[in-house]
């Protein structure tokens, strides 16, 4: 019997992007919040090239790769391919050539190696790209574990250099701290759409600091000297570390923010229940149709939205998974020598120290800037050790042990009354997940936490199991709130009358301190302002005239 030979497959042919089309190329991004994707772009504009971030993801987009891509994509990958095949066809129709388009754009998207359906998407983007006309379409992955790839023998067309990265998380970590800072605030104002006007006001001067701020040059500062000679680069390294290390731009902007907001008027003595939003990452990070709208749902329901520096958790997450990582592998030498071995492990082991300390000072700046209120970003030592029981960090799937930490921490630590974990279908890591969380919520009594699975319909479904579960939320911040009153010594109309004679307390900036078991704002805001009438030095009887 003949042997039937099979064709081994090749990965398409791709023009690459190179330096010399820099001028000439629009780089594509998108998929976050609308706040994290306008920074990203002034980043990029900022370090010189042409820079657009695409709309925000919609039903139309979700049906557009259900027509071209493949079936059984997960979630994101449906709303973010046809997010990309609708600009392009867009552009299509208001006259561009097809072969013009492809010349002149490229998509820059986040990737990795797997081990959920995530570790597909390049092929996903460039086979609806192909079905749709537009095959040659350049893709550039960044990868979690290896950057981009372009090594095409050229110049590459993005310069992946300190200022590239730097730029990066530099927007990462105003648009997580802004992005937090919008939901702790929104779901207060007393005018509806104040606080979203705000945020377009305060995105305008980020945008505008970003793209407009300094950048270090060696042969403009005071070593300039050391041009030229064997100690540029590492002297062009520390220059601009310490430029960023000692920049108050961004601190300052965000002070900006703070005065703007500050003119938003609010009422603190709503009583919400604090639903935390986690999740898979895209899940829980894009607004809009590609998780049910679950952000302004959730407001609608009369819920606070506590969302946390998801990008920036990210990175702490990657150096901490690394860094035990090392850990794991101390001891073990490949011939070198034992002495070179541990030389190289201390040395790996405090860089990433040194990175974590550096990440973690740029957040606290910016939390300060904007009053202090914010929560601190969670320790991953912490997230590591309640997640221990639980889960093993090695099995870094999907969000690993973050999901499980997180529900655990938030709970502890009394900083919500429900935790919200969103996801796409059929997410594999995410399905591991959830199992463990069965147990998790048996350990903790009293805990409310919910699973939803997202896709591009079923949205009528997801919002009535949310509205079901908001219900316990809702009864624990009632509860909680009749606590406080009843051991109060202030009836809410005195708490009220203190806090309208006294409106720095109740402006969206003000510090309200977190008491011990208390959840809510409201509950802790009356605390608070209880405590200050307490405080109030005793009227003295003035002396009656003759």
């Amino acid at each position: 019997m003949k042997r039937q030979s099979q064709a081994q497959f090749k990965r398409p042919v791709e023009h690459p992007f190179t330096a010399d089309q820099r001028d000439s190329t629009t780089v594509l991004l998108g998929g976050l919040s609308p706040r994290h994707d306008r920074l990203l772009e002034a980043s990029l504009r900022a370090l010189g090239y042409r820079c657009k971030a695409l709309p925000n993801v919609s039903l139309d987009a979700y049906e557009c790769a259900r027509e071209y891509g493949n079936n059984g994509q997960c979630n994101p990958t449906y709303f973010t391919v046809g997010n990309l095949v609708k600009y392009v066809q867009g552009l299509a129709a208001e006259g561009m050539s097809r072969e013009e388009i492809i010349d002149s754009h490229v998509f820059v998207t986040a990737g990795s190696c797997g081990t959920c359906r995530f570790g597909m998407y390049e092929a996903e983007y460039r086979y609806a790209l192909m079905n749709a006309g537009f095959e040659g379409f350049r893709v550039l992955l960044f990868g979690t574990d290896d950057g981009i790839d372009q090594s095409t023998g050229q110049k590459a067309g993005l310069d992946m250099n300190l200022d590239f990265f730097l730029g990066i998380i530099t927007a990462f970590n105003v648009a997580d701290v802004l992005n937090q800072f919008h939901y702790k605030t929104r779901g207060y104002e007393v005018t509806p759409g104040a606080v979203d006007a705000a945020t377009d006001d305060v995105l305008a001067h980020l945008e505008q600091v970003i793209c407009t701020r300094a950048i270090f040059s060696l042969p403009d500062s005071r070593a300039h000297f050391l041009s030229g000679t064997p100690l540029e680069a590492k002297a062009t390294y520390l220059g601009k570390m310490l430029h960023l290390l000692r920049g108050t731009e961004m601190v300052d902007a965000m002070a900006v923010a703070r005065d703007r907001y500050d003119q938003v008027e609010l009422d603190p003595f709503r009583v919400k229940p604090i639903v935390k939003i986690i999740g898979e990452f895209w899940a829980q990070t894009t607004e809009g149709q590609g998780n049910f709208n679950m952000h302004r749902f959730l407001e609608h329901e009369g819920a606070e939205v506590f969302v946390d520096r998801s990008l920036f958790t990210r990175l702490m997450y990657l150096l901490h998974m690394h860094k035990q990582a090392t850990l794991d592998r101390k001891g073990l030498t490949n011939g070198d020598g034992r002495l070179r071995h541990y030389r190289a492990y201390y040395r790996k082991r405090g860089m990433l120290t040194l990175a974590e300390k550096i990440l973690k000072r740029e957040n606290d700046r910016l939390l300060e800037a904007l009053g202090g209120g914010l929560h601190e970003m969670a320790s991953q030592y912490e997230l590591e050790r309640l997640a221990r029981p639980y889960w093993n960090w090695r099995t870094s799937s999907g969000e690993s042990h973050l999901e499980i930490a997180e529900n655990i921490y938030y709970h502890q630590h009394h900083l919500c009354h429900m935790v919200l974990s969103l996801k796409p279908f059929s997410c594999m890591p995410s399905t591991q997940s959830d199992g463990v969380q069965t147990r998790v919520v048996e350990d903790h009594p009293g805990m409310i936490y919910l699973p939803i699975e997202t896709s591009g319909d079923g949205e009528v479904i997801a919002h009535s199991r949310v509205q079901m579960a908001l219900g316990g939320a809702r009864t624990k911040a009632r509860k909680e709130m009749a606590r406080v009153l009843e051991a109060s010594r202030w009836t809410i109309d005195e708490l009220r009358s203190y806090a309208d004679d006294h409106p720095d307390i109740t402006r969206a900036s003000y510090a309200v301190p977190h008491h011990p078991g208390i959840v809510g704002r409201a509950a802790n805001m009356a605390i608070h302002v209880g405590s200050l009438l307490a405080a109030r030095p005793p009227m003295v009887a003035q002396p009656r005239g003759v």
